[in-house]
C-alpha cells in the first residue's frame, strides 16, 4: 500500500489541487451577482464613455455615460482640477469636453460635448434613459465601464441595500445626506462614474467608490440624485474646479 501511495503521490496531489481550483471557480460563479441578459444589448453600449485628464500634475480617469445629446455625466472627483477634459467613446474616438456642472457633495459632474453626438443616425454616442423607479435590495444588473485600452466592459452587480450617506466630500467639506446604493460587484478605482444598468437598459445609479479592503463592495449614487443634479444644471461653462484635497 505504501509503495502504491509513493508511486501515485504526485498524481494525487495534482488531482487535489485541480479539485480545489474547480471548487473555487464554482463558488465564485455561484456567489457572483446574476447577470441580466438584456443590459449588453441596450443603449448603454453607445452611451458609455471614458473620461480623463491631468489634474495638478496627476493623471485622472473614470467612466461616464450620456444622458442627453451632447451631455455626459461622470463623478466630480474624476474632474477636480482637470483643465482639459478628454471624453472617449468605447471605440476610442475622443474629443475635448466642457465642464457645465459640478457638485462635489453628490460627487457628480456634467460635461458638454461639441461633436461626438451631433445628429441622430450619425453620432458616435447616443443617450441612455434613467430608470423610472429607484433600485431596491436584491435588484441586479450590469456596471458599464469603459477602459482606455480595453474599451467597453460589463461587470454584474447586485444591490445589497439603500442608504442615506452623510459625511465629508473630497474637499473635506461637510455634505448633506445623499441617497446611495450599496452594491456587490467586482470594481476598480478606474470605474468611477460608470452607469449601473438594469435589465431594461436603464440607469439606476452611478458608481462613485469602492469599499476599502472589500473589493467586492461598491457604492453608487442613486438615480434620484442623478435626476436632481441633471435638472439643476443650465449648461453654462464652468471654471476649472480645485484639485482634490482628500
Amino acid at each position: 500500500m505504501l509503495a502504491w501511495l509513493k508511486k501515485w503521490r504526485r498524481w494525487l496531489l495534482w488531482l487535489a489541487a485541480l479539485g480545489l481550483l474547480v471548487g473555487w471557480g464554482l463558488t465564485w460563479a455561484l456567489d457572483s451577482p446574476p447577470r441580466p441578459a438584456l443590459a449588453e444589448r441596450d443603449g448603454i453600449e453607445k452611451a458609455a464613455v471614458h473620461v480623463s485628464g491631468m489634474a495638478c500634475g496627476l493623471f485622472t480617469e473614470g467612466s461616464g455615460f450620456m444622458v442627453e445629446p451632447g451631455l455626459v455625466l461622470t463623478n466630480a472627483h474624476v474632474l477636480a482640477g482637470v483643465e482639459q477634459i478628454t471624453v472617449s467613446a468605447a471605440n476610442g474616438e475622443s474629443e475635448i469636453g466642457v465642464l457645465v456642472g459640478f457638485d462635489p457633495g453628490r460627487d457628480i459632474a456634467a460635461v458638454q460635448l461639441p461633436t461626438l453626438s451631433t445628429s441622430p443616425g450619425t453620432s458616435l454616442l447616443t443617450s441612455v434613459a434613467l430608470a423610472p423607479m429607484v433600485a431596491r435590495a436584491a435588484d441586479v444588473g450590469d456596471v458599464a465601464t469603459v477602459d482606455a485600452d480595453d474599451g467597453l466592459a460589463f461587470v454584474p452587480f447586485e444591490v445589497t441595500r439603500r442608504i442615506l450617506a452623510t459625511g465629508r466630500d473630497f474637499y473635506a467639506q461637510e455634505t448633506e445626506g445623499r441617497d446611495v446604493l450599496e452594491i456587490r460587484s467586482l470594481l476598480t478605482a478606474g470605474d468611477s462614474g460608470a452607469a449601473l444598468v438594469n435589465a431594461d437598459g436603464e440607469v439606476v445609479g452611478m458608481v462613485f467608490a469602492v469599499a476599502r479592503g472589500q473589493p467586492d463592495q461598491g457604492y453608487a449614487l442613486d438615480r434620484n440624485e442623478i435626476a436632481e443634479f441633471f435638472a439643476e444644471i443650465d449648461r453654462t461653462p464652468l471654471p476649472t474646479p480645485p484639485c482634490r484635497t482628500r
